[in-house]
């Protein structure tokens, strides 16, 4: 039963012990190779699919958008999908005021609402045409009366004293259109106020014709009115931007009605605060303290006529000795030619198609479609959760498409500048989601896996007919195909399979190795 072990198998030589080792070196080479693939090597698989049923029914959109030459109080965001219409968001939607020269405030902007401003007085209670029977105290500007250095040249002395901005230091002026709800709303508490302001003119002057017993006779009734006009504490006007288009585009005026004063022609603020008289005087007020000496202060005889003019009662009278004392005028800074804003956060959107919306609108006012620039710079637009994403850009999947992170928010950091009138940038999206999962997606497993979405972009300049106000608009579809990207590991029993494949592997291939070689030392040995 018992065979001995030929003495081939069991004496050394020196090709025996080269080929042990060469035959460690190979096993133990494989085997680091082998359970380094195990541990540390993936491999990434595709998969295609429908959107789940269970999915949730809302997407995430991210976005940080700045509006170079649209004011924030005027920035107005919207949605509007296949399933609803949101009008207004301002839920995680905040916004910062950049000035003309692109720097960012620290102060965070929010939008009017009702409550926020009174658009015309309660106290004025008579109607525009009521006001109107006794002559207009807000006078009407026109392109004659108006202009500051472009007519100041060509014409003469006389003609001069008909040009507002050169003979009054003080210019009040309201830009309106016929068209706009707003303004004629404002109508009788902008006469109330041109009223209240000649009344005070009137005074002077009488009290200087009495001081110097000076007899109205000796005045022409014309000559009187100029007096009036030129005592007075701040010319009150009006100009119809309908009729002259190139004075309103001029002064950049892009909603109706603006109230702006002039000191000395050049343009010192935009009033927006409450539009009643009593706000209006003392906001005038304090623009006449900024640019006049003490002593040559007028407005505080305009605020004591204001007050005969609204006070009905004590509760009023009160309320004004009140606001007088305690309230700083609002709405009075530094007029900015090309203000912007920033908009950032994030909204819940309908997975279905739908359009997002930048507009120009505003509470109280009526836009100016001509003027509204939408010009924007799209810091980031994404969809879907930012962690997913940041997910992804760290892990750098193997076998993903290059250009894949990019694709996540290809409007990054892309300006687009409208140069013509009614015209804006619309942008057109399509959205693939795109999962992640370490091994096989499974409706069970689908909570820990990440999900980004692809954005596929395409942008046009689009024009706007003259009447409609023109709007940043990024139209979204989102594809129902769901691309899956499974990282998929070895499994156990594949691991061991490929270890003992290497032991049994090695031995044979050596052992042939080693047969072969001694026939042919023993041949060359024989011969």
């Amino acid at each position: 039963m018992y065979q001995r072990v030929p003495s081939d198998l069991t004496e050394t030589s020196q090709l025996g012990k080269l080929m042990s080792v060469i035959a460690l070196i190979s096993m133990s080479t494989l085997f680091l190779l082998e359970t380094k693939s195990y541990f540390f090597s993936t491999t990434l698989e595709t998969d295609l699919s429908l959107h789940s049923i269970d999915d949730e029914p809302s997407i995430q959109l991210n976005f940080d958008i700045t509006m170079m030459d649209l004011p924030c109080e005027q920035a107005t965001v919207d949605v509007l999908t296949a399933v609803g219409f949101e009008k207004k968001i301002t839920k995680n939607v905040r916004k910062y005021p950049v000035d003309e020269d692109g720097v960012r405030q620290r102060y965070e902007a929010r939008d009017w609402h009702q409550n926020d401003i009174e658009l015309w007085d309660p106290a004025v209670i008579e109607a525009i045409d009521d006001l109107h029977k006794d002559g207009e105290d807000a006078l009407l500007l026109d392109a004659d009366s108006f202009p500051y250095e472009s007519c100041r040249a060509s014409l003469s002395l006389a003609d001069k004293s008909s040009i507002a901005l050169e003979t009054f230091p003080y210019l009040f002026v309201k830009f309106y259109d016929n068209d706009c709800r707003n303004c004629q709303d404002l109508a009788p508490t902008w006469e109330a106020l041109g009223e209240v302001v000649t009344d005070t003119s009137m005074n002077i002057v009488d009290e200087y014709m009495s001081e110097n017993d000076v007899g109205s006779d000796e005045y022409s009734d014309a000559e009187y009115e100029m007096a009036v006009n030129k005592m007075a504490p701040v010319l009150v006007t009006k100009l119809n931007c309908g009729l002259y288009r190139s004075i309103c585009d001029g002064q950049g005026i892009r909603v109706y009605p603006t109230m702006r004063v002039f000191v000395d022609g050049k343009a010192k603020g935009d009033y927006n605060g409450h539009r009643t008289l009593k706000e209006l005087v003392l906001w005038l007020s304090q623009i006449e303290a900024e640019n006049r000496e003490p002593g040559e202060l007028k407005m505080h005889k305009v605020v004591e006529h204001a007050n005969q003019r609204t006070v009905r009662n004590d509760a009023e009278k009160e309320w004004n000795d009140a606001l007088t004392k305690y309230r700083s005028p609002h709405g009075s800074w530094n007029i900015t030619r090309h203000p912007g804003c920033q908009l950032t956060g994030h909204i819940l959107v309908d997975k279905a198609p739908g359009k997002f919306l930048i507009h120009a609108q505003s509470y109280g006012h009526d836009i100016a479609a001509h003027m509204a620039n939408l010009s924007h710079i799209v810091h980031h637009f994404s969809f879907g959760d930012e962690d997913a994403k940041n997910y992804v850009d760290v892990q750098r999947f193997q076998g993903m498409q290059s250009g894949f992170v990019k694709s996540l928010h290809p409007m990054d950091g892309n300006v687009y500048v409208t140069k013509e009138l009614h015209q804006a940038y619309h942008h057109h999206l399509k959205v693939t989601a795109t999962e992640f999962g370490e091994g096989k997606i499974s409706r069970w497993a689908r909570d820990k896996s990440q999900l980004v979405y692809r954005i596929f972009q395409n942008s046009q300049l689009s024009t706007y007919r003259k009447h409609i106000v023109p709007e940043a608009m990024i139209s979204y579809d989102l594809s129902p195909i769901v691309v899956s990207y499974n990282r998929e590991s070895r499994s156990w029993y594949d691991y061991l399979t490929g270890v003992l494949a290497i032991v049994g592997g090695a031995f044979t291939v050596i052992g042939m190795m080693d047969s072969s070689l001694y026939s042919l030392s023993k041949k060359t040995t024989t011969y």
